[in-house]
């Protein structure tokens, strides 16, 4: 069964909660990890030991979230150690993963590409645990009143909502990040330049984030679902942007993987069908979810003291974005998300599908 404990980090950013100013949640599955595949049926208290991190809690990794709530690493034979590291930093699992310190990651593609296209080559991703973008934009209260005197309101045209944009500034994650990227890509499409017509106040800190909307430092910041929700369930703010409706040109992604490396998978075939198993019956449950789910994942320790409000919005708007997905990784969805991680990149990443991608266990795990 799992259980939750509280993750000291050393460092005073890594103390600071997500949006709650809770510590760094850790679920935890009894055992530890890091073995090698020992053969095991994958009966009761016979799981094969993997120790697994994910970047979050966000609805970016919602099937990890979907895993933990229905207990998934059990029921598919792993005896997994399971930890949510910061969300806001995605280099961190892959940096841990590197040092040895876990088995697998599930973290932004962003970083995993660049990772491998700077020489980690013993990099090599499993398969996709979000096929879209969960990702948004929150103004406050006070930016709203001023786009709605000139006629621009959450329910204009998105070409007139990112026009309104113009002058304003925007908290995001830092330059070079995925959620930057995302920013940028939005304003550009609609003739706003990100560099001249907005200021970017980059914020490696979700919480720090919201706080500069909160207290009017900011106009707006860009971030995940439910972060973005909670300006609007709280009340001093409105959701104004959704890139899965508003940016569908960059669709379909491989945005958030699950991936190890190259020597563990060949030591451990067996746990990384299992794993991928366990993601095929979470995106299952997401194509017919339950109010049942909903508020299992609601109850984990990440999200106790959030607006349930706001928890709900972000998961209703979630939905879509992994609807009719699954774990098997495309051509398209690799295609689209290297032109994602290649804008702005000063030296373009060049290696192929093939390269990074290792389809046979989530292929082999496909009911």
């Amino acid at each position: 069964m799992l259980t939750w404990r509280t993750k000291r980090i050393a460092t005073r950013r890594a103390r600071r909660a997500w949006l709650a100013g809770l510590a760094a949640a850790t679920l935890v599955v009894a055992g530890c990890g890091g073995g090698e595949d020992n053969g095991s049926d994958g009966s009761s208290g016979d799981g094969i030991a993997v120790t697994i991190r994910s970047t979050g809690p966000t609805f970016t990794d919602l099937i990890t979230l979907v895993i933990i709530a229905q207990d998934y690493f059990t029921e598919v034979g792993l005896d997994a150690d399971f930890e949510f590291i910061l969300a806001s930093n995605a280099a961190t699992a892959t940096q841990g993963l590197i040092a040895g310190e876990m088995d697998v990651a599930s973290g932004g593609a962003g970083s995993l590409y660049n990772a491998y296209a700077e020489g980690r080559t013993e990099l090599v991703s499993l398969g996709t645990a979000n096929p879209a973008v969960t990702f948004g934009l929150a103004i406050n209260n006070e930016t709203a009143a001023q786009f709605a005197a000139k006629g621009v309101t959450p329910d204009s045209p998105v070409d007139q909502r990112v026009k309104a944009l113009a002058g304003t500034s925007l908290a995001s994650s830092p330059e070079g990040s995925t959620g930057q990227k995302y920013l940028r890509i939005m304003l550009t499409e609609h003739g706003v330049d990100p560099d001249r017509d907005v200021t970017l106040v980059p914020n490696a800190d979700n919480a720090a984030q919201l706080a500069a909307a909160r207290e009017k430092r900011v106009n707006g910041f860009a971030n995940s679902f439910p972060n973005v929700n909670l300006p609007g369930a709280d009340g001093w703010g409105v959701l104004w942007l959704n890139w899965a409706v508003d940016l569908p040109s960059i669709l379909p992604l491989a945005s958030h993987e699950y991936y190890t490396t190259r020597s563990w998978l060949e030591k451990n075939p067996e746990a990384a069908k299992r794993l991928m198993k366990a993601l095929w019956l979470a995106y299952a449950d997401l194509q017919n979810p339950t109010d049942e789910l909903r508020d299992k994942i609601k109850a984990l320790e990440g999200f106790q003291g959030l607006n349930p409000e706001g928890f709900d919005a972000g998961w209703e708007l979630s939905l879509g974005a992994y609807k009719d997905g699954t774990p098997l990784t495309t051509q398209e969805m690799f295609d689209n998300q290297k032109d994602l991680v290649n804008y702005g990149r000063e030296k373009p990443i060049t290696f192929g599908f093939g390269d990074l991608y290792d389809l046979a266990p989530v292929t082999a795990a496909q009911p």
